[in-house]
């Protein structure tokens, strides 16, 4: 290393040179010679910057490679050299230099090596914050990564290192928090990297300052961007920076939710707001316990509010013919959020007054097949937290483990399976709820099974499809031949859907009717599900309850095996 000593004065003669190629060449070597702890460099350092800024001002320029080398030779000496002093005028040079080749493709690599350089060593004058609000436009508007990557990076270096007025730094956040509407997807996905880091990163009292500003932003990103990537990167800011403001920030964050919820002319506002209140439930986990009996409060009016749309849109349907199509996001949002509070607070399952179990089952027929689904798994969750127990008769009639209640729900999964929406994700959940509820009925003394046989018979032997209607009001209207006899009635229902299921296939193939085209999978799904079911019942019910069952079970499994798909199912 020491016999470098002697090249530095070599090295800096040679940027005296008229020839161009041997001062790009000598540029290069004071560059790397910058880099090395050399005693001479100390001294000679200041008169190589000058030399090299002499240079960039006799070309004139910003097009040649002279000054293009220059550049970059200059900003690697003031980055990784030791420290020397740049004059203010030459400061002001170099920047006006700088801005107009911000945008220039061929010249953005050498442009921003000096700028990286020139806001490491922390140099302050007045035309530099000009400058950083062009990179801030160029970070947005650039369409390339690679120039938007380095924008972000000086910009954020920049706002952590300078001096910030009140006045500026505002409106560079009121900057960010605009253009997150920002035509293109890029420059909106760049404004949120930037944000990011700008929420992990800047003092608190100042994420408190503008935490209303960003958390508005953030969440008109959720509600009305059309991309799924913008989407989840607001809702990971939102996440953080809830993290970042204390509990009397969070409590005016809260109480803007609140209001949203409460504007029942903007549905979407009220959705989206519901979902924020699940990101919320995702980052503070048990620390939202102060709060999360208001939030419960907030998702039963907006539950309240999807039950009486759904019983309008019956009513005019039914009355009128009226088909009307409603929101699903409002519910399905709310009852996701309720599986997260679920999540956190187990023990809520197990008290009556914070959730309600009845506008839960409302949803489970639903004309949306992700609200029934979420629906579905809500109360999964219920039955998973609870012991098999019989229908208590003690409870109310629209309790979940009341007999009318029990009945209720189980009818509504049944209903569920003959959906044309059904998939395998919400099969399997209605196998384990059913499941649960088979068990709750076989603790149900059976009083009289006399009828429960004689429907299956006919319900079974009804092969002209003419009966399967009348068979359905007789054993189904769904009165339940008595709640006396719950499991009988879970059994023959499951049964004669197999069996309606396997005739209504077969009239869609003779009829060659091609407008439910995916119905052999819905049936697929049917034969599989509910075998599901009947199997693990079977470990359960011993011998003598699997003999007086056995006929109800083999004559639908009969039917359904002359066809192959379905045989491949029940295999």
């Amino acid at each position: 290393m020491s016999r470098l000593e002697s090249m530095v004065v070599v090295v800096g003669n040679t940027l005296y040179s008229t020839n161009a190629s041997v001062l790009i060449l000598g540029m290069r070597c004071a560059a790397d010679l910058a880099k090395c702890p050399l005693k001479a460099m100390n001294k000679s350092l200041p008169v190589i910057v000058q030399q090299i800024l002499d240079i960039i001002r006799q070309t004139g320029n910003t097009e040649s490679e002279l000054v293009q080398v220059a550049f970059k030779s200059l900003g690697t000496v003031l980055r990784d050299g030791p420290p020397v002093q740049v004059k203010e005028k030459d400061l002001i040079y170099l920047i006006e230099l700088l801005s107009p080749d911000l945008e220039e493709p061929t010249r953005q690599a050498s442009v921003f090596a000096l700028l990286r350089a020139i806001v490491a060593r922390k140099f302050v004058v007045p035309e530099i914050y000009d400058l950083m609000a062009k990179v801030s436009e160029v970070a947005v508007t650039s369409q390339s990564p690679q120039v938007q990557e380095l924008c972000r990076g000086v910009l954020l270096q920049f706002l952590l290192d300078y001096p910030q007025g009140k006045g500026r730094l505002q409106k560079q956040m009121g900057f960010f928090a605009n253009n997150l509407s920002y035509i293109h997807e890029s420059g909106r996905t760049s404004i949120m990297e930037i944000l990011g880091a700008v929420i992990i990163k800047f003092q608190a009292n100042l994420i408190q300052e503008y935490a209303d500003m960003l958390f508005v932003a953030l969440v008109m990103v959720i509600a009305n961007d059309e991309s799924a990537k913008c989407r989840e990167m607001a809702a990971q800011l939102l996440k953080n920076l809830w993290t970042r403001v204390d509990e009397e920030r969070q409590a005016i964050l809260l109480s803007h939710l609140h209001s949203w919820i409460s504007q029942t002319s903007k549905p979407l506002l009220t959705w989206v707001s519901v979902q924020v209140y699940g990101f919320i439930i995702d980052v503070a986990r048990e620390d939202s316990s102060p709060y999360v009996s208001s939030i419960l409060d907030n998702l039963k009016v907006c539950l309240e509010r999807s039950a009486s749309s759904m019983s309008t849109a019956e009513d005019l349907e039914e009355n009128h013919q009226i088909d009307v199509e409603l929101e699903w996001q409002l519910p399905y949002h709310a009852l996701t959020v309720l599986s997260k509070i679920l999540g956190v607070f187990s023990d809520f399952v197990k008290e009556d007054n914070k959730i309600s179990w009845k506008l839960v089952v409302d949803h489970l027929l639903f004309p949306h097949a992700w609200v029934r689904t979420a629906a579905s798994r809500l109360l999964g969750l219920f039955f998973n937290s609870m012991p098999v127990a019989a229908p208590q008769p003690d409870l109310p009639a629209e309790h979940p483990f009341s007999g009318v209640g029990m009945q209720t729900i189980a009818r509504k999964f049944t209903q569920q399976l003959k959906s044309e929406h059904l998939d395998e994700a919400l099969s399997v959940q209605i196998v384990k709820n059913l499941f649960y509820l088979g068990k709750c009925f076989y603790l149900v003394p059976i009083i009289d099974a006399a009828p429960i046989d004689e429907d299956a018979e006919d319900i079974l032997d009804d092969e002209g499809g003419e009966n399967v209607v009348n068979a359905h009001t007789q054993m189904g209207g769904d009165n339940l031949k008595g709640l006396n006899s719950p499991l009988p009635w879970l059994f023959s229902k499951l049964s004669y859907q197999i069996k309606s299921g396997h005739i209504a296939r077969r009239s869609k193939a003779a009829s060659k009717v091609t407008s439910l085209s995916n119905f052999p999978k819905i049936y697929n799904f049917l034969i599989l599900t509910i075998f599901s079911l009947i199997g693990p019942n079977n470990l359960w019910l011993g011998s003598v309850g699997l003999l007086a069952w056995l006929r109800t079970w083999m004559q639908p499994g009969w039917s359904s095996s002359s066809s192959t798909s379905s045989r491949l199912c029940i295999d």
